[in-house]
């Protein structure tokens, strides 16, 4: 937990909504599961620690993802000014055989390129892995190297080219289970309108004004929802000012 943000218990937060229902202490198991459910709908969206972290290679050419994982934000390599640059998302990457020591023998297969070989004169442009046709190529970050993850083998897979020893993996990651939970300040009464909301769904509604009930907390939740994320990261004029400055570019006018 941060000791630079107002963090506040997720205990609080349920005893909160006990006091505000009128509920006993003997209702604290249920609500604490319904508040955790939230509590996760919330982090993962917006106050889920971000980690970052520099790791190894694998000798086939993945990178196994850390056990608290949730989802990526950033893969890539240094330069010199501490700067990560991000490798290219290649979504054509296979995962067959993505846990096998020979992975690269196992997924590549020269013979597409000798099939085509009477029209390889049109491919003049090395891009680090593959030639391709420079009339067109597309401008961008420079190639350093691409990826693609997956999630249920718990692997980042890496193309068969890739030079450096390392990955830099930006990535959201999920609270410790069984720890203590806590999250920020500003997030408190959407916490409290998602348990006030999912309290109550899964009530049989016998009447329409039930039902209009129900829809009115879900409409509350996402309002607060919406608040609360405007206070997490509130517009900053200089971050937008900075922003403009750099979408700004002098060039020849038509």
């Amino acid at each position: 937990m941060s000791q630079h943000q107002p963090y506040i218990a997720l205990e609080s937060v349920i005893t909160d909504y006990l006091d505000e229902a009128k509920l006993s202490q003997q209702s604290y198991s249920r609500i604490w599961h319904i508040a955790y459910r939230g509590f996760e709908d919330l982090g993962i969206d917006a106050f889920y620690k971000i980690q970052s972290v520099k790791l190894p290679i694998n000798a086939n050419l993945t990178v196994t993802l850390p056990a608290d994982y949730v989802n990526w934000s950033k893969v890539g390599v240094l330069n010199s000014v501490g700067e990560i640059i991000p490798l290219n998302y290649d979504d054509k990457l296979t995962t067959y055989a993505d846990l096998l020591p020979d992975r690269i023998e196992k997924t590549q297969d020269n013979t597409l390129g000798a099939a085509n070989y009477g029209n390889i004169y049109w491919y003049n442009y090395w891009n680090g892995y593959a030639y391709t046709n420079i009339y067109g190529v597309p401008s961008g970050s420079p190639f350093v190297g691409s990826f693609k993850v997956d999630v249920g083998n718990g692997v980042i897979l890496l193309n068969q080219n890739y030079q450096y020893e390392y990955v830099m993996l930006e990535y959201v990651s999920s609270p410790k289970a069984g720890g203590e939970y806590y999250l920020p300040v500003q997030f408190r009464e959407a916490l409290i309108s998602w348990i006030r909301w999912k309290d109550n769904i899964s009530i049989p509604a016998k009447t329409h004004v039930s039902n209009s009930n129900i829809q009115m907390r879900r409409h509350d939740y996402f309002e607060d929802r919406r608040k609360a994320l405007a206070k997490w990261k509130p517009i900053r004029i200089s971050e937008a000012y900075q922003s403009s400055q750099e979408m700004t570019r002098a060039a020849v006018k038509s």
